[in-house]
């Protein structure tokens, strides 16, 4: 069982998560966190590309690949269950243990026009934008959308790409 400390952080960190929901619930998202899968509906992805282990800045994380999780995190990545579920329990221990060791374990996520979306890590991730970390380190794979010229962001993207 965690400690009153975990259980305060989490309780806190689900504060400002449903203070975020609240204040974005006008929002395309309603104040959740971006899924991936959903913004590449009408992107033809051209291929993927495993760029391995890299420092990732936090603050370019955005969202998250797959809708599965995406009612447990408000989008600022702050939790939303309640502190009696499993998820809660789960994140309250990563966050005793990152207190004590750090994070260790890498996360997984995929980068599209230079944005990340978890796959793999969304808790270690939360607790480490509660805490006020710069970065995680993590396994990154990169989606190329087809160019097209039409498309500011993908023309923007491209011209960082070739540069």
């Amino acid at each position: 069982m965690p400690d009153n400390d975990s259980r305060a952080a989490y309780l806190s960190a689900r504060k400002l998560g449903r203070k975020y929901l609240s204040e974005h619930e006008r929002d395309e998202d309603k104040g959740l966190l971006p899924v991936l899968e959903d913004r590449l509906k009408d992107v033809k992805i051209m291929g993927e590309i495993n760029l391995g282990y890299h420092e990732i800045p936090l603050d370019r994380i955005v969202g998250i690949r797959t809708a599965a999780r995406s009612n447990s995190f408000a989008g600022n990545f702050m939790p939303l269950l309640a502190d009696d579920t499993e998820f809660a329990v789960k994140w309250q221990k990563v966050y005793a243990s990152q207190l004590v060791e750090g994070i260790k374990e890498p996360i997984s996520v995929y980068e599209y026009i230079n944005r990340y979306y978890v796959l793999e890590g969304n808790k270690r991730v939360s607790i480490l934008k509660y805490v006020g970390a710069a970065s995680i380190y993590g396994s990154i794979i990169r989606l190329l959308p087809e160019r097209d010229n039409k498309n500011d962001e993908i023309s923007i993207y491209y011209e960082f790409l070739d540069y």
